[in-house]
């Protein structure tokens, strides 16, 4: 554990950003072979059963995710007040929380499992494998989300490194046990599923450990563990907008697919490939601006109202750095980076398509850098609302503009829509940033206003502080 607010601030983020980076690259990359998998040994049918569902499955991870970030936020705020009492009821409460909402949302999806499919139209052909492994993967499903939010707790107490070796294991278990259970003993469609499963229940295990061994070395290990509602209630105001922002994010994507899955199967081709490596190139600073985010939000709980600016610009020369090597490469050498997702010699639409977002529009993503480290810098105040109406303005624009220039432009019209929501959500975030956070003194305001800052941080403590 780390307080990153103490030392060189670079040498810290920096430290603290690349095992991040690292494990999110490792994670795209074990999920990839897990298609591979299925595609190679289980065929065309094999890979249908696992994606005839995967809309619904990423629909209820999608809040867990934006909850996870959320409490983490307030999991920092509380280890740089040294509030490590509540850090543990809190930490305990939610981790009860969340795996008991996930396993009751996968018994309700298998009770109401056959209009679930019809609602998803899954083919009858595929139906049979489709049920064992939707079964199997929502029931499991809690044992996936619970280390992803373990991972999010693990950043806000500035230990990183741990997070990216439980992700490399994750992986190591997830490929091997693809490739026991189906290339092996070929259990088939069962045995990715059981793989996915027995991964997330080895890394959950793993993630108990560590946190036991991290509240003894906090000194609150054997205090005694009480449900704190209070906590409970203060983890929901930093968590659930964020998990608002995450489901308005979602919805985006969701509502476009009509528009570009009506544009021609080339067009829906060309758009998955587009939306690979938008996140491979935004994965860098994605997981970058995690630096920021507890950063801020330790510094809060300090009462380091000062430091603040100082987070923001070495969070955007970290990004800067880390994520521009990767646009420049995949728009310079955009046509054999394309190629690389379709069979060789391959030539048509959906080719042309992907070219030209990485070659044009890819080098604009910066744009949704700027937004991205937005986003942390609110956060990290608890400023989750602004990030909310931001998020929901950008999902809007995205929507509105993308169906509207469809129509005369097509498929690209649907990616100039996707660069005016960027363009438009960071003209708002900077308009917001420049009138809420200009001077230390609004930030104080703000924070008291908004009860972010830890008990007995008062208005005269504040003013002392800004002197």
């Amino acid at each position: 554990m780390k307080d990153l607010s103490e030392g060189n601030i670079y040498k810290n983020f920096i430290l603290f950003a690349i095992p991040l980076v690292g494990a999110g690259l490792f994670s795209q990359f074990y999920s990839v072979f897990d298609t591979v998998i299925a595609g190679k040994f289980l065929g065309e049918n094999g890979l249908a059963a696992i994606g005839a569902t995967a809309p619904f499955i990423t629909f209820v991870s999608s809040p867990f995710w934006g909850y996870s970030v959320g409490f983490s936020v307030y999991v920092a705020t509380l280890f740089g007040a040294r509030n490590f009492k509540q850090l543990k009821s809190s930490l305990i409460t939610n981790s009860i929380v969340v795996a008991a909402t996930a396993l009751l949302i996968g018994l309700l999806s298998v009770i109401f499992i056959d209009p679930l499919f019809a609602l998803l139209k899954v083919d009858p052909v595929i139906k049979a494998d489709a049920r064992i492994y939707f079964i199997i993967c929502i029931l499991g499903h809690f044992l996936v989300v619970l280390p992803h939010f373990f991972v999010q707790v693990m950043s806000a107490l500035g230990a990183s490194s741990f997070p990216f070796f439980i992700s490399l294991l994750a992986g190591v278990l997830n490929i091997a046990g693809n490739i026991v259970s189906v290339v092996i003993f070929d259990f088939g469609i069962v045995g990715i599923a059981c793989a996915t499963v027995f991964s997330g229940a080895v890394v959950a295990v793993c993630y108990l450990f560590k946190f036991r061994a991290c509240l003894k070395e906090l000194g609150v290990h054997k205090e005694k563990f009480r449900v704190n509602f209070e906590a409970l209630r203060r983890s929901f105001h930093y968590a659930l907008p964020n998990t608002l922002q995450q489901m308005a994010m979602y919805c985006a994507g969701m509502a476009m697919s009509p528009v570009v899955n009506g544009l021609g199967s080339s067009a829906t081709a060309g758009y998955s490939v587009v939306q690979r490596i938008f996140d491979i190139s935004a994965g860098f600073y994605q997981n970058s601006s995690k630096a920021l985010v507890n950063y801020g939000a330790q510094c809060v709980g300090a009462g380091k109202i000062r430091l603040l600016k100082r987070g923001w610009r070495a969070g955007l020369l970290q990004g800067t750095l880390l994520a521009l090597p990767v646009i420049a490469v995949c728009s310079i050498f955009a046509r054999p980076v394309c190629a690389l997702f379709f069979p060789s010699g391959f030539y048509g639409a959906a080719l042309e398509y992907a070219v030209f977002f990485a070659r044009f529009c890819l080098p604009l993503i910066y744009l949704n850098l700027l937004n991205n480290l937005y986003h942390a810098r609110f956060r990290g105040m608890g400023a989750m609302k602004l990030n909310l109406a931001t998020t929901a303005f950008a999902s809007v624009v995205r929507v509105g503009a993308g169906a509207l220039l469809a129509i005369p432009f097509g498929m690209y019209g649907v990616f100039y829509g996707m660069v005016l929501s960027w363009a438009a959500e960071v003209v708002l975030c900077v308009t917001v940033d420049r009138i809420r956070f200009n001077t230390d003194e609004k930030i104080c305001r703000f924070l008291i206003r908004n009860g972010t800052l830890p008990e007995g941080f008062d208005a005269r403590e504040s003013k002392e502080i800004m002197k």
